[in-house]
């Protein structure tokens, strides 16, 4: 069977099950399965696909037609201009978080080397970006869950995410900011802000990641709540992403703690998702 009929055939049944983009997800898995970037596929359509070849394909197919997340079946994600590796432990690094990036970035390149610490690190997309981008600063990224930071660890390691040379990266395993003092000149944090009835009527495929790095509580901002008074007594300066319609209480939140002045920025359809925050 050659490669665009394969392609097709996969685009099709992914239509039937309805899924989004069901050519990109059928690119994906083929070019996964046969150890190609996915733009290759298009230089072999009259490719004739082994028996070997298909038999590796076929339970990938069937993994994503049952909505299980591409990442997970081809264990990594684009983040930020490099790959980051993903799992079961930790939540999948969407495109919004860039945004979240892109401000701390801003941000730190005016300010002389200080300690950057990343609250609910998960893959450490977040951490690891920043890294690559103002190697400069000390990093610390903070999880409660073991499993995330042996994958935070991993994607440090790894060729296609590593910081350059000498940058000083840390990872610690803690409950939100519990028992820390040291200063950091910013804090960054990506925490769990679904309530259950949301988890509960999303995609399928985000009830793949950990119920640990999704649910907020009842209104989706009890961590939130406890994190920014731990954060107002050790840095000036926190990023906090959240959901659009959560902004404005965020931002309220975030003044009550002492955080003086607060910014909203859209992400990358236009929608109010990152909170800036500053005591002075």
């Amino acid at each position: 069977m050659k490669l665009l009929a394969v392609l097709e055939a996969t685009t099709g049944h992914f239509s039937r099950h309805g899924l989004a983009s069901p050519r990109l997800q059928a690119e994906l898995l083929i070019a996964h399965a046969l150890s190609l970037p996915r733009l290759g596929i298009y230089l072999q359509f009259e490719r004739e696909l082994t028996d070997p070849e298909l038999e590796t394909l076929r339970p990938l197919v069937r993994r994503r037609a049952a909505r299980e997340p591409v990442q997970h079946i081809v264990g990594s994600t684009g983040f930020a201009g490099f790959s980051i590796r993903c799992s079961k432990a930790a939540l999948i690094p969407r495109p919004e978080t860039e945004i979240l990036v892109e401000h701390a970035a801003r941000i730190l390149k005016d300010l002389a080397p200080g300690l950057v610490i990343d609250v609910g690190t998960g893959t450490g997309a977040i951490l690891l970006a920043l890294a690559r981008l103002q190697p400069q600063h000390r990093y610390l990224g903070l999880d409660i869950s073991a499993e995330a930071l042996a994958l935070a660890q991993e994607n440090a390691a790894h060729p296609s995410s590593a910081s350059p040379v000498g940058t000083q990266i840390t990872w610690k395993q803690n409950d939100l900011l519990a028992g820390l003092s040291d200063p950091a000149v910013l804090l960054t944090a990506n925490l769990p802000y679904l309530t259950l009835n949301e988890i509960e009527s999303a995609d399928p495929e985000v009830r793949h990641d950990p119920m640990l790095a999704l649910d907020g509580g009842t209104e989706g901002l009890d961590l939130i709540r406890l994190f920014l008074p731990q954060a107002v007594k050790i840095t000036s300066v926190v990023l906090l992403e959240c959901a659009p319609a959560q902004t404005e209480t965020v931002a309220a939140l975030a003044r009550s703690a002492g955080f003086q002045q607060t910014l909203i920025h859209p992400d990358l359809t236009s929608q109010p998702r990152v909170v800036e925050a500053r005591r002075d």
